[in-house]
């Protein structure tokens, strides 16, 4: 049986306590919001995070008004190679491959610090891999390895590229408003989307990036569509964990676990995500993450 370190970025959402308890490092990743820098999940917490960016839009009822406004938005950066260097060291000194799996390339340069790094600690064996994904979808990728023990790299390596190829990230947001604010979509469309109450059932590709599958009318009518989706690309495995996510509202992902208790796989978890990727999304944001069926290239076409 081989020994490995799993070293990811706090963008999973897994805490310090619960990686010492799995055994596993989480780098915090850094936030950067009105000239002031927050590492992510031990300098503030994700709700007061949240409080800071969503509380002025959310006393704001006249959205126009919301439209018209100037808004800084926060940025995130990437954790750096001298963080990655220390904790490739010990995983040398203790004989352990270091397994990296950070939030998706395209949305952080996370992965490219750990590949500087890894080149900086002489005879390090590493498995550095882009997740091609971000939040819970990472976490459960992570707890499924977790599940099993390897008797080689090769088939940590396979099992690890499996889950990568099978992880679905989903989403709805309750606003378009920090779409239209992060450039994914005109003030025009964002305006009218929020006018007509447009709640778009959103995916991440298989590059990481979040596209629309559909745009619908009314919270309800996006999570039935939602568990539709996840009825025509069922679950791969119901012994495999899958997650609930939300940003600052839980209330809308407890209506979303209402419409999905009759098909989601057991044991599931229930979870805030990072500001990270929650900026993208906006208040009362609500995903699922999950394994199904289908590889990136039965659902993309790639």
């Amino acid at each position: 049986m081989i020994k490995y370190r799993i070293i990811t970025d706090s963008s999973s959402g897994i805490s310090p306590d619960e990686a010492d308890k799995l055994g596993i490092t989480v780098l915090p990743l850094n936030l950067e919001y009105k000239g002031e820098m927050y590492r992510d999940g031990i300098d503030i917490s994700t709700d007061e995070f949240y409080a800071k960016l969503f509380a002025s839009d959310e006393q704001k009822k006249f959205m126009l008004a919301r439209f018209m406004e100037k808004k800084e938005m926060p940025k995130s950066t990437l954790v750096s190679p001298a963080l990655f260097e220390e904790e490739f060291q010990k995983c040398k000194d203790n004989n352990e491959i270091a397994l990296v799996l950070p939030i998706a390339a395209c949305l952080s340069g996370t992965l490219n610090s750990a590949r500087i790094a890894s080149e900086m600690v002489e005879g390090l064996d590493s498995i550095i891999v882009d997740s091609k994904t971000a939040l819970g979808a990472v976490k459960i990728i992570i707890y499924s390895l977790l599940k099993r023990q390897y008797d080689s790299k090769e088939e940590l390596e396979y099992y690890l590229n499996f889950l990568i190829d099978h992880v679905e990230f989903l989403a709805v947001p309750d606003t378009l408003e920090y779409l239209f604010r992060l450039g994914r979509l005109s003030k025009t469309s964002a305006l009218l989307g929020n006018l007509f109450q447009i709640k778009p059932l959103i995916e991440l590709n298989s590059e990481g990036k979040l596209v629309p599958i559909e745009k619908i009318r009314g919270l309800k009518q996006s999570f039935l569509k939602l568990k539709s989706h996840i009825e025509k690309n069922a679950p791969i495995d119901p012994t495999l964990p899958c997650e609930l996510g939300y940003s600052n509202h839980i209330e809308n992902v407890n209506q979303l676990e209402e419409y999905l208790k009759d098909i989601l796989p057991n044991g599931y978890t229930k979870a805030q995500i990072s500001p990270v990727v929650g900026a993208h999304v906006g208040p009362g944001a609500s995903a699922f993450f999950y394994f199904t069926t289908k590889t990136k290239k039965d659902r993309f076409g790639e």
